[in-house]
């Protein structure tokens, strides 16, 4: 099943870098009143390090091992796309309620929104001794965001809503505000053979922006797995050789 997918324009509050425990740096959105949570996969795991995922209160689903985190930052990002996304309205809009052209594919867009070729893998935090982790890359750009009347931050992925009949929520509270809302999978969505397969899809993938518009400058990070193929078919699944 496709995931559900969705822009979320908003301005940033807070922000919860990651640590350990759960695989996420978590940001904190205002969207015009209403408190959003940005849920972004930054850490990497290693064969046979299996961590599991909070729900419901509890530590009940083991995530798929050796999923490492590839990332591709461009802090000067020049595209047509952004172009569009200042359409977008404040808070979340679902995919049937989006322009075409806001739909993200990173094997499909054409001209291509990054270069696919240049992602490097990003290590589990102090694998051989170092300290390189997606902190070191996100948390910068989003504490000169925070609070930042002339920033405004795009998160492209899978919407979620705690209040609804079939939803999971984490019930941990992550920030002060009522974080029932908000967006993950900010990652591309297509290529997993693995154990999130189910959520395979064409023009479905996950990235974040900042747009700092006195400067008008545009901060771009796209996220994927190493074992994502980015060679997919129309249903987004990988193609097989």
């Amino acid at each position: 099943m496709p995931v559900n997918y969705g822009v979320l324009r908003g301005k940033v509050t807070d922000a919860i870098p990651y640590e350990g425990g759960t695989d996420h740096y978590q940001i904190e959105l205002n969207a015009n009143g209403t408190p959003y949570r940005i849920a972004v996969d930054v850490y990497s795991e290693l064969a046979n390090n299996k961590q599991t995922h909070y729900r419901n209160g509890k530590n009940n689903q083991v995530l798929e091992t050796d999923r490492m985190v590839m990332f591709y930052q461009d802090t000067d990002y020049i595209h047509p796309l952004t172009g569009l996304m200042p359409n977008a309205a404040v808070g979340f809009t679902p995919k049937a309620n989006m322009e075409k052209d806001l739909l993200l594919d990173f094997i499909r867009y054409s001209p291509a929104l990054f270069p696919l070729d240049k992602m490097t893998v990003v290590p589990p935090k102090g694998t051989n001794g170092g300290d390189t982790d997606l902190n070191d890359k996100i948390n910068p750009w989003i504490q000169k965001a925070k609070n930042n009347p002339n920033a405004d931050v795009y998160a492209f992925g899978s919407g979620w809503n705690d209040n609804t009949g079939n939803s999971q929520p984490d019930t941990r509270k992550h920030f002060s505000a009522d974080d029932s809302l908000g967006i993950h999978d900010i990652h591309m969505n297509q290529g997993d053979s693995g154990t999130e397969a189910h959520s395979n899809g064409t023009w479905q993938d996950g990235a974040l922006f900042i747009h700092f518009t006195d400067t008008d400058q545009w901060v771009a990070m796209f996220f994927r797995f190493q074992n994502q193929s980015i060679d997919t078919d129309d249903s987004g699944n990988p193609v097989k050789s």
